[in-house]
């Protein structure tokens, strides 16, 4: 199903004018003399994220469990990039132009692999030696792939509606607490939520939380 095209609105040029300022001044001047790019660590981890519907005819706002991995590298001695990858499974079945969150049980859902990635530029600030807290920003991308189709599930209009407007990208906060417990390994405690963006221009009348992520989980890092 095409779409229309809805122009970009000054609101969301000035969300980006503030992602590109924030990244580009968040160390200190002490810091840019010493930037490198080396490997640090691997990381696997476990989510469970709040998606929210604001609906009240489809399925609740449902709890997505997400598995994942990244990697992280180091720039200064506060600062690191750290790409991640995370996968989860969902229902949606499609309505008058939108997909929406879906129960097992409805009869035309279609069963969609939700793949999440988010390069997210982190700050750390040590507590101890070995306990440290992090901050990441940046934007994340949800792609929703449909695998599944149950009943007369119509898979191409619930991929396409993901796809049109952008709805796949996000600005995405992140605070975790990392405890190193070995010189090779350590746990996270991660909090995250990915904020909606495209609701600034895609024209849909709904609350801003409709479509938002927002939960935390646990991770476990491997030195490199």
């Amino acid at each position: 199903m095409k779409g229309k095209k809805v122009p970009i609105s000054g609101k969301a040029l000035f969300v980006f004018a503030i992602l590109f300022w924030g990244i580009g001044s968040i160390s200190p001047p002490s810091i840019a003399a010493q930037w490198k790019f080396e490997k640090e660590d691997i990381s696997f981890f476990y989510d469970v994220l709040w998606l929210g519907n604001s609906d009240a005819d489809s399925a609740p706002s449902p709890l997505l469990g997400v598995v994942g991995g990244g990697i992280r590298f180091r720039l200064s001695d506060v600062l690191l990039f750290a790409p991640e990858i995370g996968f989860y499974g969902a229902e949606y079945f499609y309505r008058e132009g939108k997909a929406y969150p879906a129960e097992i049980e409805y009869k035309d859902a279609v069963g969609v692999l939700g793949i999440l990635i988010d390069p997210l530029l982190y700050y750390q600030y040590p507590v101890r030696n070995n306990l440290t807290l992090n901050g990441g920003f940046g934007p994340a991308f949800s792609f929703k792939i449909p695998l599944i189709p149950h009943g007369d599930a119509p898979s191409g209009e619930v991929g396409g509606y993901f796809l049109e407007s952008a709805r796949f990208l996000y600005l995405e906060a992140r605070g975790s607490l990392e405890w190193k417990f070995t010189e090779a390994l350590g746990l996270t405690v991660r909090l995250r939520t990915l904020l909606p963006v495209f609701h600034l221009w895609d024209g849909e009348n709904v609350p801003f939380y409709d479509q938002l992520f927002f939960g935390g989980g646990i991770g476990l890092q491997i030195n490199l």
